[in-house]
């Protein structure tokens, strides 16, 4: 089993050299983003909402992209300034409204479902559903968005993430776990993980949020790759982070540019 530990300093240095890099990057603020909702049914009937976003540069074919999986409760909307920085460097974005969250709370009778009412076996069709919506994506548009792309997940979708990255045929280059959980309503991660030899992933954890700090400590004895992590000054977890450590998009963004050329 292979774990490349990445001290803090080292972390901070490697991330502020690739945000230097990327600023020759960046998409001018006149640009227009190209906005789509996408709508995809799952195998039960289930209505899945996501949003797609790209800088819109008409003469560009193939985009960088980025997966956001939200947190247990929230929706695709929490994320903060992420999806704009992410956006402003030129990535395209995919945001995703998880089951029973967000938009995405019709079944197939139409019925309003809320993850509050839902058991273990409707989280465990979540990586069904990603993958579901990330192949309508890659298949029913003539841009490519999906050669070369990360995940970024908070706590049940950090789980999701892994899930995810197991499961599907092409890879993500590499994950952003913020909160991670072991086993979040019923997704076990750590066999998943041990099964993703290729893929770097960077953990980022609230400074005092010890549940997630012993996650990450379990967690690292299955990677087999490079398996970081990133403690914030911010004193809650999950998406909530970004709201309140100011370098935490910026944290994430650099750690993806050195993955998503």
């Amino acid at each position: 089993m292979c774990y490349n530990e990445i001290s803090m300093k080292r972390l901070i240095i490697i991330l502020t050299f690739f945000l230097i890099l990327i600023n020759g990057l960046s998409v001018s603020a006149a640009s227009k983003i190209v906005t789509k909702e996408i709508k995809v049914q799952a195998a039960d009937g289930f209505s899945l909402i996501a949003t797609l976003q790209y800088p819109n540069e008409k003469q560009k074919k193939e985009f960088p992209t980025v997966v956001l999986l939200h947190s247990l409760g929230y929706s695709s909307d929490w994320w903060e300034d992420l999806p704009e920085n992410l956006l402003s460097k030129g990535y395209a974005v995919l945001r995703i409204d998880f089951r029973g969250h967000g938009k995405s709370v019709y079944n197939a009778k139409l019925t309003r479902v809320s993850w509050t009412n839902m058991k273990n076996q409707a989280y465990a069709k979540y990586t069904d559903d990603v993958i579901s919506i990330i192949n309508y994506v890659k298949t029913e548009n003539k841009r490519k968005f999906f050669d070369n792309w990360a995940i970024v997940g908070s706590d049940i979708g950090a789980s999701t993430a892994v899930c995810v990255a197991n499961q599907i045929e092409y890879k993500p280059k590499t994950l952003v776990l913020l909160s991670p959980v072991v086993n979040a309503k019923g997704i076990y991660v750590p066999v998943k993980l041990a099964e993703l030899t290729d893929i770097d992933v960077l953990n980022i954890v609230g400074k005092h949020d010890t549940p997630a700090l012993s996650t990450y400590e379990y967690l690292k004895k299955f990677a087999q790759s490079t398996f970081a992590l990133y403690t914030s000054e911010s004193k809650v977890n999950g998406m909530l982070m970004l709201k309140n450590d100011s370098e935490l998009s910026n944290i994430i963004t650099g750690w993806i540019a050195q993955y998503l050329k």
